[in-house]
């Protein structure tokens, strides 16, 4: 489920840092993008009834 709805802004993450200043939008969308896939997480948890997730 978390697959299908996130990216892996995490991954890039580490690297937004070390862009140079041109690119300083570059980071903060990559920031950004973080923070919304860590928040719809959170609300996949809250929301979704564990008895739509099938157990394995």
């Amino acid at each position: 489920m978390f697959t299908g709805a996130t990216r892996n802004s995490l991954v890039v993450l580490p690297l937004a840092p070390a862009l140079p200043d041109a690119l300083a939008i570059a980071a903060a969308v990559v920031v950004t993008q973080t923070l919304v896939g860590v928040v719809g997480m959170v609300i996949y948890v809250r929301v979704l009834p564990p008895r739509l997730l099938p157990l394995r």
